[in-house]
Protein backbone atom coordinates (compact mmCIF):
# COMPACT_ATOMS: atom_id res chain seq x y z
CA UNK A 1 0.00 0.00 0.00
CA UNK A 2 2.95 2.43 0.95
CA UNK A 3 4.55 1.57 -2.26
CA UNK A 4 1.46 2.13 -4.31
CA UNK A 5 1.19 5.86 -2.90
CA UNK A 6 5.05 6.14 -3.30
CA UNK A 7 3.86 5.69 -7.03
CA UNK A 8 1.06 7.79 -7.10
CA UNK A 9 2.74 10.83 -5.30
CA UNK A 10 5.39 10.40 -8.19
CA UNK A 11 3.12 10.01 -11.33
CA UNK A 12 2.48 12.28 -14.44
CA UNK A 13 -1.23 13.02 -13.61
CA UNK A 14 -0.26 13.53 -8.97
CA UNK A 15 2.27 16.44 -10.63
CA UNK A 16 0.75 18.11 -12.94
CA UNK A 17 -0.62 19.80 -10.20
CA UNK A 18 1.32 22.61 -8.90
CA UNK A 19 0.08 22.39 -5.01
CA UNK A 20 0.97 18.55 -5.51
CA UNK A 21 4.40 19.49 -7.44
CA UNK A 22 5.08 22.10 -4.42
CA UNK A 23 4.07 19.57 -1.80
CA UNK A 24 6.61 16.80 -2.80
CA UNK A 25 9.41 19.68 -3.12
CA UNK A 26 8.46 20.68 0.36
CA UNK A 27 9.01 17.32 1.75
CA UNK A 28 12.42 17.60 0.08
CA UNK A 29 13.01 20.29 2.48
CA UNK A 30 12.89 23.11 -0.19
CA UNK A 31 10.54 26.06 -0.92
CA UNK A 32 9.22 26.01 -4.49
CA UNK A 33 7.52 29.08 -5.74
CA UNK A 34 4.41 29.23 -8.03
CA UNK A 35 5.86 32.72 -9.49
CA UNK A 36 8.99 30.17 -10.38
CA UNK A 37 7.06 27.43 -11.83
CA UNK A 38 5.36 29.56 -14.05
CA UNK A 39 8.30 31.10 -15.53
CA UNK A 40 9.62 27.49 -15.85
CA UNK A 41 6.01 26.67 -17.93
CA UNK A 42 6.50 29.50 -20.03
CA UNK A 43 9.97 28.50 -20.95
CA UNK A 44 9.07 25.01 -22.15
CA UNK A 45 6.32 26.18 -23.56
CA UNK A 46 8.29 28.71 -25.52
CA UNK A 47 11.03 26.21 -25.90
CA UNK A 48 8.69 23.76 -27.88
CA UNK A 49 6.94 26.43 -30.03
CA UNK A 50 10.48 27.81 -31.26
CA UNK A 51 12.32 24.01 -31.81
CA UNK A 52 9.01 23.79 -34.11
CA UNK A 53 9.36 26.18 -35.93
CA UNK A 54 12.75 25.72 -36.57
CA UNK A 55 12.20 22.38 -37.75
CA UNK A 56 8.91 23.92 -39.85
CA UNK A 57 6.41 21.18 -38.05
CA UNK A 58 2.70 21.54 -38.58
CA UNK A 59 0.89 23.07 -35.69
CA UNK A 60 -0.29 19.71 -34.54
CA UNK A 61 2.79 18.38 -34.56
CA UNK A 62 3.96 21.63 -32.74
CA UNK A 63 0.90 21.11 -29.99
CA UNK A 64 2.14 17.47 -29.23
CA UNK A 65 6.00 18.90 -28.82
CA UNK A 66 3.96 21.59 -25.92
CA UNK A 67 2.57 19.05 -24.82
CA UNK A 68 4.90 16.33 -23.51
CA UNK A 69 7.43 19.23 -22.79
CA UNK A 70 4.80 20.55 -20.18
CA UNK A 71 3.80 17.02 -19.42
CA UNK A 72 7.97 15.98 -18.60
CA UNK A 73 8.53 19.27 -17.02
CA UNK A 74 7.26 18.39 -13.43
CA UNK A 75 9.76 15.63 -13.66
CA UNK A 76 13.06 17.44 -14.46
CA UNK A 77 11.84 20.16 -12.03
CA UNK A 78 11.39 17.41 -8.69
CA UNK A 79 14.63 15.90 -10.19
CA UNK A 80 16.72 19.05 -9.63
CA UNK A 81 15.21 19.32 -6.50
CA UNK A 82 15.81 15.56 -5.28
CA UNK A 83 19.40 15.62 -6.52
CA UNK A 84 20.28 18.41 -4.21
CA UNK A 85 18.32 16.31 -1.39
CA UNK A 86 19.96 13.22 -1.71
CA UNK A 87 23.33 15.01 -1.93
CA UNK A 88 22.29 16.61 1.47
CA UNK A 89 21.42 13.02 3.30
CA UNK A 90 24.72 11.57 2.20
CA UNK A 91 26.36 14.15 3.94
CA UNK A 92 24.63 14.08 6.71
CA UNK A 93 25.08 10.73 7.20
CA UNK A 94 28.85 10.99 6.66
CA UNK A 95 28.97 13.44 9.43
CA UNK A 96 27.20 11.30 11.80
CA UNK A 97 28.77 8.01 10.57
CA UNK A 98 32.06 10.53 11.70
CA UNK A 99 30.94 12.03 14.52
CA UNK A 100 29.37 9.31 16.86
CA UNK A 101 32.46 7.26 15.77
CA UNK A 102 34.80 10.50 17.82
CA UNK A 103 32.15 10.27 20.58
CA UNK A 104 32.33 6.41 21.12
CA UNK A 105 35.68 6.41 21.28
CA UNK A 106 35.94 8.90 23.78
CA UNK A 107 32.70 7.83 25.68
CA UNK A 108 32.09 4.10 24.69
CA UNK A 109 28.02 4.41 25.45
CA UNK A 110 25.69 4.73 22.71
CA UNK A 111 23.10 6.99 24.15
CA UNK A 112 25.40 9.50 25.03
CA UNK A 113 27.21 9.34 21.55
CA UNK A 114 23.96 9.80 19.72
CA UNK A 115 23.66 12.60 22.53
CA UNK A 116 26.98 14.14 21.26
CA UNK A 117 26.42 13.32 17.61
CA UNK A 118 22.76 15.07 17.72
CA UNK A 119 24.17 18.89 18.46
CA UNK A 120 26.43 18.73 15.03
CA UNK A 121 22.49 18.80 13.66
CA UNK A 122 20.87 21.46 15.01
CA UNK A 123 17.82 20.86 13.41
CA UNK A 124 16.48 18.83 10.22
CA UNK A 125 15.66 15.32 9.22
CA UNK A 126 18.79 13.57 11.07
CA UNK A 127 18.55 15.77 14.31
CA UNK A 128 15.40 14.44 14.37
CA UNK A 129 16.20 10.71 13.75
CA UNK A 130 18.95 11.18 15.97
CA UNK A 131 16.48 12.57 19.11
CA UNK A 132 13.93 9.79 18.35
CA UNK A 133 16.60 7.18 18.95
CA UNK A 134 17.74 8.63 22.03
CA UNK A 135 13.91 9.10 23.29
CA UNK A 136 12.88 5.57 22.74
CA UNK A 137 16.48 4.23 24.74
CA UNK A 138 15.62 6.44 27.79
CA UNK A 139 12.17 5.18 28.03
CA UNK A 140 13.80 1.39 28.16
CA UNK A 141 10.73 -0.02 26.41
CA UNK A 142 11.72 -2.65 24.11
CA UNK A 143 10.91 -5.97 22.29
CA UNK A 144 13.86 -7.80 21.44
CA UNK A 145 16.97 -5.54 21.86
CA UNK A 146 17.13 -2.04 22.95
CA UNK A 147 19.87 -0.18 21.17
CA UNK A 148 19.78 -2.51 18.00
CA UNK A 149 15.51 -0.93 17.91
CA UNK A 150 16.79 2.06 18.96
CA UNK A 151 19.61 2.42 16.11
CA UNK A 152 17.11 1.08 13.78
CA UNK A 153 15.48 3.98 13.79
CA UNK A 154 18.13 6.02 12.14
CA UNK A 155 18.81 3.22 9.95
CA UNK A 156 15.22 3.22 8.42
CA UNK A 157 15.81 7.27 7.63
CA UNK A 158 19.26 6.44 6.18
CA UNK A 159 19.16 3.74 4.49
CA UNK A 160 22.79 3.84 4.16
CA UNK A 161 25.10 1.03 3.51
CA UNK A 162 27.78 1.42 6.33
CA UNK A 163 25.29 2.17 9.06
CA UNK A 164 24.18 -1.06 10.13
CA UNK A 165 28.12 -2.28 10.32
CA UNK A 166 29.15 0.75 12.52
CA UNK A 167 25.62 0.40 14.92
CA UNK A 168 26.60 -3.35 15.46
CA UNK A 169 29.58 -2.71 16.02
CA UNK A 170 29.14 -0.41 18.46
CA UNK A 171 25.86 -2.40 20.28
CA UNK A 172 28.73 -5.36 20.79
CA UNK A 173 31.02 -2.92 22.46
CA UNK A 174 28.23 -1.90 24.76
CA UNK A 175 27.04 -5.16 25.76
CA UNK A 176 30.67 -6.73 25.96
CA UNK A 177 32.81 -4.11 26.68
CA UNK A 178 36.39 -4.00 26.00
CA UNK A 179 38.78 -1.66 24.01
CA UNK A 180 37.33 -0.01 20.75
CA UNK A 181 39.92 2.21 19.27
CA UNK A 182 41.56 0.14 16.62
CA UNK A 183 38.31 -1.29 15.50
CA UNK A 184 37.10 2.43 15.28
CA UNK A 185 40.10 3.90 13.53
CA UNK A 186 39.07 1.36 11.21
CA UNK A 187 35.29 2.01 10.25
CA UNK A 188 36.59 5.70 10.22
CA UNK A 189 39.16 4.44 7.97
CA UNK A 190 36.21 2.48 5.62
CA UNK A 191 34.00 5.59 6.15
CA UNK A 192 36.57 7.83 4.45
CA UNK A 193 36.89 5.22 1.53
CA UNK A 194 33.42 5.17 1.06
CA UNK A 195 32.93 9.39 1.29
CA UNK A 196 35.67 9.84 -1.00
CA UNK A 197 34.40 7.31 -3.72
CA UNK A 198 30.60 8.70 -3.31
CA UNK A 199 32.19 11.97 -3.50
CA UNK A 200 33.80 11.34 -6.57
CA UNK A 201 30.38 9.52 -8.56
CA UNK A 202 28.97 12.03 -7.73
CA UNK A 203 31.93 14.56 -10.15
CA UNK A 204 31.83 11.72 -12.63
CA UNK A 205 28.10 11.73 -12.95
CA UNK A 206 27.57 15.35 -13.30
CA UNK A 207 30.05 15.28 -16.31
CA UNK A 208 28.59 12.61 -17.69
CA UNK A 209 25.38 14.55 -17.58
CA UNK A 210 27.54 17.60 -19.01
CA UNK A 211 28.61 14.95 -22.04
CA UNK A 212 25.09 14.15 -22.78
CA UNK A 213 23.91 17.47 -23.10
CA UNK A 214 26.65 18.88 -25.43
CA UNK A 215 26.12 15.26 -27.20
CA UNK A 216 22.46 16.76 -27.60
CA UNK A 217 23.11 20.62 -28.90
CA UNK A 218 26.38 18.78 -31.28
CA UNK A 219 23.46 16.64 -33.20
CA UNK A 220 20.38 19.39 -32.79
CA UNK A 221 22.49 22.03 -34.26
CA UNK A 222 23.76 18.99 -36.59
CA UNK A 223 19.51 18.38 -37.60
CA UNK A 224 19.27 21.94 -38.23
CA UNK A 225 21.84 21.95 -40.70
CA UNK A 226 20.67 19.32 -42.69
CA UNK A 227 17.22 20.85 -42.31
CA UNK A 228 18.42 23.94 -44.05
CA UNK A 229 19.37 22.25 -46.78
CA UNK A 230 16.17 20.53 -47.36
CA UNK A 231 14.66 23.66 -47.05
CA UNK A 232 16.76 25.84 -49.55
CA UNK A 233 15.79 23.36 -51.98
CA UNK A 234 13.50 23.89 -55.60
CA UNK A 235 9.84 23.53 -54.41
CA UNK A 236 9.61 20.52 -56.23
CA UNK A 237 12.40 18.27 -54.65
CA UNK A 238 11.85 19.92 -51.05
CA UNK A 239 10.68 17.26 -48.69
CA UNK A 240 10.25 19.94 -45.57
CA UNK A 241 6.60 19.76 -45.92
CA UNK A 242 6.53 15.73 -46.22
CA UNK A 243 4.30 13.78 -43.79
CA UNK A 244 7.11 11.41 -43.16
CA UNK A 245 9.61 13.95 -42.69
CA UNK A 246 7.47 16.08 -39.91
CA UNK A 247 6.33 12.44 -37.96
CA UNK A 248 10.39 11.44 -37.82
CA UNK A 249 11.90 15.11 -37.00
CA UNK A 250 8.93 15.20 -34.06
CA UNK A 251 9.91 11.91 -32.61
CA UNK A 252 13.46 12.88 -32.99
CA UNK A 253 12.80 15.94 -30.72
CA UNK A 254 10.11 13.59 -28.48
CA UNK A 255 13.02 11.26 -28.29
CA UNK A 256 15.82 14.01 -26.97
CA UNK A 257 13.48 15.25 -24.56
CA UNK A 258 13.19 11.82 -23.23
CA UNK A 259 16.85 11.70 -23.53
CA UNK A 260 17.26 15.04 -21.35
CA UNK A 261 14.78 13.34 -18.96
CA UNK A 262 17.16 10.24 -18.22
CA UNK A 263 20.46 12.05 -17.68
CA UNK A 264 18.87 14.07 -15.18
CA UNK A 265 17.03 11.07 -13.51
CA UNK A 266 20.54 9.15 -13.53
CA UNK A 267 22.68 11.98 -11.17
CA UNK A 268 19.19 12.01 -8.63
CA UNK A 269 19.28 9.00 -7.33
CA UNK A 270 20.07 7.83 -3.70
CA UNK A 271 24.07 8.17 -2.99
CA UNK A 272 23.04 5.80 -0.06
CA UNK A 273 21.58 2.44 -1.52
CA UNK A 274 23.79 1.07 -4.21
CA UNK A 275 20.76 -0.24 -6.80
CA UNK A 276 21.88 -3.86 -7.65
CA UNK A 277 19.34 -5.34 -9.59
CA UNK A 278 21.54 -8.19 -11.05
CA UNK A 279 21.84 -10.60 -7.94
CA UNK A 280 19.99 -13.31 -9.61
CA UNK A 281 21.53 -13.40 -12.51
CA UNK A 282 24.82 -13.25 -11.06
CA UNK A 283 23.88 -16.20 -9.01
CA UNK A 284 22.96 -17.43 -12.67
CA UNK A 285 25.78 -16.89 -13.32
CA UNK A 286 28.03 -18.83 -10.27
CA UNK A 287 25.49 -21.74 -10.60
CA UNK A 288 26.76 -21.88 -14.14
CA UNK A 289 30.17 -21.97 -13.59
CA UNK A 290 29.91 -24.16 -10.71
CA UNK A 291 27.78 -26.77 -12.24
CA UNK A 292 29.56 -26.73 -15.80
CA UNK A 293 29.88 -29.71 -17.22
CA UNK A 294 32.29 -29.44 -20.51
CA UNK A 295 31.68 -32.78 -22.51
CA UNK A 296 27.83 -32.54 -22.12
CA UNK A 297 27.70 -29.31 -23.19
CA UNK A 298 30.52 -29.52 -25.76
CA UNK A 299 28.09 -32.23 -27.50
CA UNK A 300 25.48 -29.90 -27.07
CA UNK A 301 27.50 -27.39 -29.23
CA UNK A 302 28.09 -29.97 -31.76
CA UNK A 303 24.71 -31.13 -32.76
CA UNK A 304 23.61 -27.48 -33.04
CA UNK A 305 26.37 -26.20 -34.69
CA UNK A 306 27.05 -29.57 -37.03
CA UNK A 307 23.33 -29.86 -38.07
CA UNK A 308 23.87 -25.96 -39.37
CA UNK A 309 27.03 -26.72 -41.25
CA UNK A 310 25.16 -29.73 -42.88
CA UNK A 311 22.89 -27.16 -43.82
CA UNK A 312 24.99 -24.85 -44.91
CA UNK A 313 26.32 -27.54 -47.80
CA UNK A 314 22.73 -28.11 -48.46
CA UNK A 315 22.58 -24.34 -49.14
CA UNK A 316 26.06 -24.49 -51.24
CA UNK A 317 24.62 -27.75 -52.83
CA UNK A 318 21.43 -25.61 -54.12
CA UNK A 319 23.89 -22.70 -55.99
CA UNK A 320 23.56 -20.34 -52.96
CA UNK A 321 27.58 -19.96 -51.74
CA UNK A 322 26.45 -16.46 -50.25
CA UNK A 323 23.86 -18.31 -47.54
CA UNK A 324 25.83 -20.83 -47.32
CA UNK A 325 29.20 -18.83 -46.33
CA UNK A 326 26.29 -17.38 -42.95
CA UNK A 327 25.51 -20.98 -42.13
CA UNK A 328 29.02 -21.64 -41.88
CA UNK A 329 30.01 -19.02 -39.77
CA UNK A 330 26.65 -19.52 -37.63
CA UNK A 331 27.83 -23.16 -37.46
CA UNK A 332 31.65 -22.08 -36.32
CA UNK A 333 30.25 -19.78 -33.43
CA UNK A 334 27.42 -22.58 -31.94
CA UNK A 335 30.44 -25.35 -31.66
CA UNK A 336 32.00 -23.00 -29.82
CA UNK A 337 29.26 -21.29 -28.30
CA UNK A 338 29.80 -23.24 -24.54
CA UNK A 339 33.32 -22.16 -24.03
CA UNK A 340 31.86 -18.49 -24.90
CA UNK A 341 28.95 -18.42 -22.29
CA UNK A 342 31.02 -20.19 -19.62
CA UNK A 343 33.58 -17.67 -20.16
CA UNK A 344 31.23 -14.58 -20.05
CA UNK A 345 29.95 -16.42 -16.69
CA UNK A 346 33.51 -16.64 -15.62
CA UNK A 347 34.45 -13.30 -16.11
CA UNK A 348 31.08 -11.57 -14.64
CA UNK A 349 31.28 -13.87 -11.51
CA UNK A 350 35.48 -12.61 -11.02
CA UNK A 351 34.85 -9.10 -11.51
CA UNK A 352 31.82 -8.82 -9.25
CA UNK A 353 33.89 -10.85 -6.74
CA UNK A 354 36.86 -8.67 -6.46
CA UNK A 355 33.74 -6.02 -5.94
CA UNK A 356 32.08 -7.39 -2.85
CA UNK A 357 34.86 -9.88 -1.17
CA UNK A 358 36.83 -6.07 0.29
CA UNK A 359 33.43 -5.17 1.68
CA UNK A 360 33.27 -8.86 3.16
CA UNK A 361 36.39 -8.98 4.61
CA UNK A 362 35.88 -5.79 6.55
CA UNK A 363 32.86 -6.68 7.99
CA UNK A 364 34.60 -9.61 8.96
CA UNK A 365 37.63 -7.80 10.99
CA UNK A 366 34.75 -6.02 12.80
CA UNK A 367 33.07 -8.84 14.11
CA UNK A 368 36.31 -10.76 15.07
CA UNK A 369 36.51 -7.99 17.40
CA UNK A 370 34.19 -10.30 19.41
CA UNK A 371 33.94 -13.35 18.02
CA UNK A 372 36.36 -15.93 16.70
CA UNK A 373 36.60 -16.99 13.00
CA UNK A 374 34.07 -19.48 12.95
CA UNK A 375 31.23 -17.78 14.52
CA UNK A 376 32.44 -14.73 12.52
CA UNK A 377 31.75 -16.27 9.26
CA UNK A 378 28.86 -17.89 10.44
CA UNK A 379 27.07 -14.59 10.97
CA UNK A 380 28.07 -13.05 7.48
CA UNK A 381 26.22 -15.56 5.67
CA UNK A 382 22.48 -14.03 5.93
CA UNK A 383 23.39 -10.77 4.05
CA UNK A 384 26.41 -12.13 1.95
CA UNK A 385 26.38 -11.27 -1.61
CA UNK A 386 24.63 -14.04 -4.23
CA UNK A 387 28.37 -14.79 -5.24
CA UNK A 388 29.90 -15.91 -1.80
CA UNK A 389 26.81 -17.21 0.10
CA UNK A 390 26.68 -20.37 -1.27
CA UNK A 391 30.99 -20.60 -0.51
CA UNK A 392 30.25 -19.13 2.74
CA UNK A 393 27.81 -21.58 3.94
CA UNK A 394 30.35 -24.63 2.39
CA UNK A 395 33.07 -23.50 4.48
CA UNK A 396 30.90 -23.13 7.63
CA UNK A 397 29.62 -26.56 7.17
CA UNK A 398 32.86 -27.54 6.50
CA UNK A 399 34.43 -25.79 9.64
CA UNK A 400 31.67 -27.34 11.88
CA UNK A 401 33.21 -30.72 10.86
CA UNK A 402 36.98 -30.15 10.35
CA UNK A 403 37.34 -26.82 12.84
CA UNK A 404 41.48 -27.03 13.12
CA UNK A 405 41.95 -27.86 9.54
CA UNK A 406 43.30 -25.15 6.74
CA UNK A 407 41.83 -27.23 3.96
CA UNK A 408 37.99 -25.55 4.15
CA UNK A 409 39.97 -22.54 4.03
CA UNK A 410 41.71 -23.08 1.39
CA UNK A 411 38.69 -24.20 -0.78
CA UNK A 412 36.77 -21.27 -0.30
CA UNK A 413 36.71 -19.65 -4.34
CA UNK A 414 39.49 -21.84 -5.04
CA UNK A 415 38.61 -22.43 -8.74
CA UNK A 416 38.29 -18.45 -9.34
CA UNK A 417 42.31 -18.80 -8.77
CA UNK A 418 42.25 -15.51 -7.38
CA UNK A 419 45.61 -14.56 -5.05
CA UNK A 420 44.04 -11.89 -3.11
CA UNK A 421 41.25 -14.27 -2.09
CA UNK A 422 43.53 -17.11 -1.12
CA UNK A 423 46.00 -14.80 0.66
CA UNK A 424 43.48 -13.56 2.66
CA UNK A 425 41.56 -16.66 3.53
CA UNK A 426 44.96 -18.05 5.06
CA UNK A 427 45.17 -14.86 7.31
CA UNK A 428 41.91 -16.19 8.66
CA UNK A 429 43.17 -19.25 9.37
CA UNK A 430 46.33 -17.71 11.21
CA UNK A 431 43.95 -15.87 13.09
CA UNK A 432 41.89 -18.77 13.81
CA UNK A 433 44.66 -20.76 15.73
CA UNK A 434 46.55 -18.20 17.23
CA UNK A 435 45.96 -16.64 20.55
CA UNK A 436 43.81 -13.89 21.26
CA UNK A 437 46.83 -11.63 21.63
CA UNK A 438 49.06 -12.39 18.56
CA UNK A 439 44.62 -12.38 16.94
CA UNK A 440 44.34 -8.56 17.33
CA UNK A 441 47.58 -7.83 15.57
CA UNK A 442 47.18 -10.04 12.67
CA UNK A 443 43.40 -8.47 12.30
CA UNK A 444 45.37 -4.94 11.77
CA UNK A 445 47.18 -6.54 8.96
CA UNK A 446 44.67 -7.75 7.13
CA UNK A 447 42.97 -4.63 7.42
CA UNK A 448 46.19 -2.75 5.84
CA UNK A 449 46.49 -5.25 3.40
CA UNK A 450 42.31 -5.07 2.74
CA UNK A 451 42.26 -1.28 2.20
CA UNK A 452 43.63 -1.23 -1.19
CA UNK A 453 41.45 -3.74 -2.31
CA UNK A 454 38.29 -1.67 -0.53
CA UNK A 455 39.15 1.07 -2.62
CA UNK A 456 39.55 -0.86 -5.52
CA UNK A 457 36.12 -2.69 -5.54
CA UNK A 458 34.75 1.11 -4.70
CA UNK A 459 36.32 2.23 -7.77
CA UNK A 460 34.41 -0.73 -9.24
CA UNK A 461 30.92 -0.13 -7.71
CA UNK A 462 31.02 3.21 -9.12
CA UNK A 463 31.77 2.09 -12.86
CA UNK A 464 28.84 -0.10 -12.10
CA UNK A 465 26.89 3.17 -11.48
CA UNK A 466 28.27 5.21 -14.09
CA UNK A 467 27.87 2.73 -16.77
CA UNK A 468 23.84 3.66 -17.51
CA UNK A 469 24.39 7.72 -17.24
CA UNK A 470 27.70 6.72 -20.11
CA UNK A 471 25.92 4.73 -22.46
CA UNK A 472 23.36 7.72 -22.57
CA UNK A 473 25.75 9.69 -24.11
CA UNK A 474 25.61 7.95 -27.67
CA UNK A 475 21.38 8.16 -27.76
CA UNK A 476 21.44 11.66 -29.54
CA UNK A 477 23.89 10.41 -32.30
CA UNK A 478 21.33 6.90 -32.71
CA UNK A 479 18.44 9.79 -32.79
CA UNK A 480 20.04 12.16 -35.25
CA UNK A 481 21.26 9.30 -37.48
CA UNK A 482 17.59 7.70 -37.55
CA UNK A 483 16.36 11.16 -38.55
CA UNK A 484 18.97 11.84 -41.18
CA UNK A 485 18.34 8.48 -42.85
CA UNK A 486 14.27 8.85 -42.84
CA UNK A 487 14.73 12.36 -44.54
CA UNK A 488 17.78 10.93 -47.25
CA UNK A 489 14.84 7.75 -47.95
CA UNK A 490 12.14 10.37 -48.74
CA UNK A 491 14.48 12.66 -50.47
CA UNK A 492 15.41 10.11 -52.29
CA UNK A 493 11.72 8.69 -53.18
CA UNK A 494 10.74 12.58 -54.08
CA UNK A 495 13.94 12.58 -56.18
CA UNK A 496 13.05 9.70 -58.27
CA UNK A 497 9.39 10.94 -58.37
CA UNK A 498 10.11 14.12 -60.24
CA UNK A 499 12.71 12.48 -62.94
CA UNK A 500 10.28 9.70 -63.72
CA UNK A 501 7.74 13.07 -64.17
Amino acid sequence: MKRGNKRKQTSICYLLHPENLQKKIDSYGYSFSMGRYVMFLFTALAGAVGCGILFSLHWYFILILAVVCLGNLPFLILDGYKQMYEHKCFLDVSDYMEQILYSFRMNPKIVNALKDTSSLFETGRMHNAICEAVDYIEQGKYQWDLYGEALELIEREYPANRLPSIHEYLRMVESNGGSCKEAIDLLLQDKAVWADNVLLLQEDKKAARTKVIFSLAVTMILAVVFHSVYRSMPAQYTIVEHPVTQAATVLYLLLNILIFRKANKEIARSWLIQENKEQEKLSGYYRMVMEFDEKKERNKSLILGGSLCLFGLGVWGLGHPFGALLAAGAGGILLNQHKMGYRLAYDRVVKEINRVFPSWLMEMALLMQGNNVQVSIEKTIEHAPAVLKEELQRLSDSLKSRPDAIEPYLDFLKMFQLSSVQSSMKMLYAISESGSGDAQSQIQILVQRNSKMLDKSEKLSNEKSLAGINSIFYLPQITVSFQTMVNMVVFMVVFLGQLKI
